[in-house]
Formats: C-alpha cells, sequence, structure tokens
C-alpha cells in the first residue's frame, strides 16, 4: 500500500521513523512519502518536505508567515493527488496537520492521526475538527481513550511512542570521555524550536555566569549550534539520553523532553517561556493545574516548573540548590515519583500496535472505497 505521512518537527520525526520502520515490517510492498526529518529519510520514507521548513511557533509566527503557510498546504495537496495514498497519516503537531487534514478529507483521502492533539490541555473545540476531518485516531496516554470516545471518535490507545525510543537506548560508556565533560554537571535543555532558544538561552547564559561553582552542560540540536555557541556554554549536539543519563540534573524546556528526562530518572526543572502576547493568550485558552507531562500524568507537582518571569537565574538557582545534593528531600521525592510515572505510562511497543491498526484501518477503507 501507499501511505503519505506529515510529521511537523522533530519529536515528530523520531515517532515517524519509528511507524515507517513499523509498517515497512508489516507491509513489504510499503512505498511511503513523507513531510518529516532525517531520521524518518534514515527508516526508509522518501522526504518531499524537512520538518525545518514548515516549524512555526506561536500566534506572531504564524501572523509572520501566511503566505509561506499557503503556499506549504497548496504543495501538499498537489502531492497528495500525484501520489494517491491509501492513507494520509499525521503525527501530532495539531496547528498545521489539523489543517492539512481537512484539505486531504475534501479530496477524498482516509485520514488517520497518530499522537492526537492535547485538546485536554487547551483549545478543547479542536475535537469538533478532529471528529470531522480525521478517520481514525492513534492515542498515547490512557486516559485520552475514553475522552476522545465520548466525543464521537474513532480512537485507539497504543502505549507512547517515547518508550520504543527509551528502550531502544543503549548507555555510552564513553559518553563522558569522547566530550570530554567532567561530573557532576547539569544538563541545560532549551527545547529544539528556535523560538524556544532565544528565550531560554540568554538565562541560561546568565545561570553559568552567575553560578561558577556548577558544571552546565547544553543538550542542543545541530541547525542551532550557531545560536547556542554563542552562550559560551559546553554543548552536545543530538545525543540527549547519554547527556541526561549522566547529568546530577536537568534544567529542561517544556515540552515532551521533560517526559523523557523524567523516565530517564534524572531530577529536573521544567522552564517555559515565550512572546508575552501568546503567552497570555494561551493563559485563556490552557485549562490545566501544570504544563509539564511528567506534572499532568501524576496529577499533582511532582517536579517545579517555572514560567515567563519566574524563568530567571534567582529562581532556576533555588531550585539546583535544593535538588543537586544526592541525599536531597526534593530530589529523593522526584526519584520516587518517577517510579510511579513509568509504570502509568506503560510498556514499548507503541509503533507497532499503531502500524498494525494503520494498515488495517486504511485496508477496509480501500476495499470500500
Amino acid at each position: 500500500m501507499k501511505y503519505f505521512i506529515l510529521a511537523g518537527e522533530k519529536s515528530g520525526d523520531l515517532h515517524g521513523a519509528n511507524l515507517i520502520r513499523a509498517l515497512h515490517q508489516q507491509d513489504k510492498t510499503a512505498k511511503i512519502l513523507a513531510w518529516g526529518g532525517d531520521e524518518m529519510q534514515a527508516a526508509g520514507g522518501d522526504l518531499l518536505i524537512h520538518h525545518k521548513d514548515i516549524a512555526i511557533m506561536g500566534l506572531i509566527g504564524v501572523l509572520q508567515n501566511i503566505t509561506r503557510l499557503k503556499r506549504l498546504f497548496k504543495t501538499f495537496e498537489v502531492q497528495i493527488n500525484d501520489f494517491k495514498p491509501d492513507t494520509i497519516i499525521f503525527i501530532d503537531y495539531g496547528g498545521f496537520n489539523l489543517k492539512a487534514a481537512k484539505i486531504a478529507k475534501l479530496a477524498g483521502f482516509h485520514t488517520q492521526f497518530y499522537i492526537a492533539p492535547k485538546v485536554w490541555a487547551w483549545n478543547y473545540s479542536r475535537v469538533k475538527t478532529i471528529r470531522k476531518w480525521i478517520d481514525e485516531l492513534y492515542v498515547i496516554f490512557p486516559f485520552e481513550q475514553k475522552l476522545f470516545e465520548d466525543e464521537g471518535i474513532s480512537t485507539h490507545y497504543v502505549g507512547n511512542p517515547i518508550m520504543d525510543e527509551l528502550s531502544a537506548f543503549k548507555v555510552d560508556k564513553n559518553f563522558l570521555a569522547e566530550n570530554h565533560i567532567s561530573k557532576p554537571f547539569i544538563a541545560l535543555l532549551p527545547g529544539s524550536r528556535k523560538q524556544e532558544l532565544t528565550y531560554l538561552l540568554p538565562v541560561f547564559k546568565q545561570l553559568k555566569e552567575t553560578l561558577p561553582q556548577y558544571n552546565f552542560i547544553i543538550g542542543g540540536v545541530k541547525e542551532f549550534k550557531n545560536l547556542i555557541e554563542k552562550t559560551g556554554i559546553q554543548a552536545v549536539y543530538d545525543n540527549t539520553y547519554s547527556l541526561l543519563t549522566a547529568s546530577q540534573i536537568a534544567i529542561v524546556c517544556s515540552g515532551t523532553a521533560t517526559l523523557e528526562t523524567a523516565l530517564l530518572g534524572t531530577p529536573l526543572v521544567v522552564v517555559y517561556k515565550t512572546d508575552n502576547l501568546f503567552y497570555n493568550l494561551a493563559k485563556l485558552l490552557v485549562k490545566l493545574k501544570y504544563i509539564s507531562l511528567v506534572n499532568i500524568i501524576l496529577d499533582k507537582l511532582a517536579i517545579p516548573e517555572l514560567l515567563q518571569n519566574e524563568v530567571n537565574v534567582s529562581k532556576i538557582s533555588q531550585h539546583i540548590e535544593s535538588l543537586f545534593p544526592e541525599n536531597s528531600i526534593e530530589r529523593i521525592n522526584q526519584l520516587e515519583d518517577f517510579k510511579t510515572l513509568k509504570k502509568l505510562v506503560g510498556e514499548k511497543g507503541a509503533s507497532d500496535r499503531a502500524a498494525q491498526i494503520i494498515i488495517e484501518k486504511a485496508k477496509n477503507f480501500s476495499n470500500n472505497s
């Protein structure tokens, strides 16, 4: 069968790569075109557009790129009509992908969405859009299945693909020596989007200058190497798991990385900073007590969260001092909560389970068309 997969950012690229491998394993005739990244291409997808060309964040980002977005959606429409896939799979990145799904559905294509938009976090009204334009929805948190099924959406809980990544990770015993890193150190994760780095890197630079007694190492992605190098902080690129595993604690930009950090067993502080307009609008829409996936899943403030003006050297320093010592209460409490978190997230195999259902549903659609 023919599959068209659309993933809009680096995390989607990783999950897309695992899904592509699973599809090839279960469907030996699979032909896959993709919007994604290097990982998806390496896994066997024919890459048409790189995710960095569609990465847009925040209201300002959208307003500044309206013409580019229109051009991208037109390109998508042309490509799917030329390729005529048996199914189109959208991975996360709801703001962009749901608009693309509308285009696909109006053109008569079968649509499947892997890693559902987090409507329980903000903009719940998107369930109407999902119900209208998505044929099959795949969720990665247990509580999501009932939520979407109650809204009349065909929903499948497949587990969390992060566990696939973590289970495949092998500790590199030479990591510290090869990167000339001395322990103990604090890992700094400024995010994988340019706008996230723009707001967090200056704070990290101040942190290093204010706290010379600590060793800081940035975990970054190579495409932003120029930005990261300006901080003067030592950095490791595209090897986040090794960095986190070896670090004493981590300061992590809110997102999937917070969950990965916790599941790897590294105590952390969550930070998030963006433009004030976007933040104030988000506050009106977000209906959650917490912003980090760790706290949301555990339904408690297990790890500290610093937002906007709280993301400063003074606040972060306080948490470093209480988390860094091996025998600190805050550190011990986090590590205990991480054990519970691991049980809640579940076992590996999400990609294989998702691929199996995706193939089945695509065949059913083709047979009934």
